[in-house]
């Protein structure tokens, strides 16, 4: 994704590199270098004897080189698993024409763009002429603590040693490798890609450059080899590129010094049938959410109409509880009155059974009389 040169394959399998003004044109694209690093993790012990650990950014193919003048170098990002690490080498994939003794650089620099690590190389040291393969730098173990880069600087000469670096130009984006100025340790170059938005009758692709232009450009490769230019529009650091068809989208900026800085993606239509796929359950999806908005909008209301039946009821409940109370209160009164009617009652009871005992005993007392009268008038004849 950043400053890439040229190499690739011919149909001979030999390198084939490119005249001047076609790689100034190409100036930009390197988007992943193929390197591997080896790493040792760090113990108590000053021996490294563990087996070495390889961070690889690299997808075993090479799409074309890179190489630039001093003092522009490439730089590729790497995040060890855990936070202590030696270094003991890097594999770089790259072919060298060997000429003279111009020497190359590796550097290794921390998470805060700060030499860490440099020396030079004699590419015959290195390299086997005009070899494009893996080639092993061996590195003096040096420790690095978390996120850490590795800076290849090739020292491109015209009359010297050519130095170029395998570039991996394919999907997935890793937006880990840039081109750099070494002299003031700043990135030269970068156009990433920052999102993707699918829509139904197009794609979106949005893609950051924060540097000056003079101009920039798209052009989509369909899959049957032909092209079509795209619009771009920048707003701020952002170039936005919207397409209706599928291929690979290759995106540039010129930079003040006329160089290309550009970046490729890969559209396909799987994606949009799969965007078109999601948005229809989508769709289905919102209309059921609207169904069930509407059912509980209805569940409420009826809701609502049974806390109102609810509470109604409740202040019926309360009203025949005080009812219930007021005659609960009434019965004990009436209870109490009927106790007093009762004993009442039984007190009359009582002089009922004396006045009958009364009446007897007077109707006793007036027979014996009635008795004795007729007696007396009976012995008087």
């Amino acid at each position: 994704m950043r400053p890439a040169l040229a190499f690739k394959n011919s149909a001979a399998g030999k390198p084939y590199l490119k005249p001047l003004p076609t790689i100034c044109r190409m100036a930009g694209r390197i988007r992943l270098m193929s390197l591997i690093v080896l790493l040792v993790l760090l113990s108590g012990s000053p021996k490294a004897s563990a087996t070495p650990f390889e961070l690889a950014n690299d997808d075993g193919d090479a799409d074309y080189g890179w190489s630039d003048f001093y003092p522009y170098a490439a730089m590729v990002r790497f995040s060890p698993p855990s936070t202590s690490w030696r270094i003991t080498a890097v594999r770089l994939h790259a072919t060298c024409i060997l000429k003279g003794s111009q020497v190359f650089y590796v550097q290794i620099w921390d998470a805060g763009l700060n030499t860490v690590y440099w020396s030079a190389f004699l590419p015959s040291s290195v390299f086997k002429n005009a070899t494009l393969d893996w080639h092993t730098i061996r590195l003096p173990n040096v420790v690095v603590t978390g996120v850490f880069y590795v800076v290849i600087v090739p020292m491109l000469t015209l009359d010297g040693s050519q130095l170029w670096i395998s570039v991996d130009d394919d999907a997935p984006f890793s937006n880990s490798s840039f081109t750099v100025n070494v002299d003031d340790h700043a990135i030269h170059a970068s156009l990433n890609a920052t999102s993707i938005e699918f829509r139904e009758d197009e794609t979106i692709v949005v893609f950051t450059y924060p540097g000056e232009s003079l101009g920039f450009g798209a052009r989509l490769v369909k899959p049957d080899g032909s092209f079509l230019e795209e619009n771009v529009t920048r707003f701020g650091e952002k170039l936005i590129v919207r397409t209706r068809d599928e291929g690979l989208l290759n995106v540039f900026a010129v930079t003040p010094g006329y160089e290309t800085v550009g970046s490729s993606i890969r559209l396909e239509n799987g994606l949009r049938t799969l965007y078109k796929d999601l948005l229809a359950n989508y769709t289905t999806l919102k209309r059921n959410i609207e169904d069930m908005a509407v059912q509980i909008n209805s569940l409420l209301k009826d809701n609502g109409q049974l806390r109102l039946q609810l509470s109604q009821s409740q202040a019926l409940v309360r009203l025949q509880n005080e009812r219930i109370n007021e005659l609960l209160t009434n019965i004990s009164s009436l209870r109490g009155e009927l106790d007093g009617v009762m004993a009442e009652a039984s007190s009359l009871r009582g002089e009922n059974t004396l006045l009958k005992i009364g009446m007897v005993l007077a109707i006793i007392v007036s027979l014996f009389l009635s008795f004795l009268e007729v007696g007396r008038r009976w012995r008087g004849k």
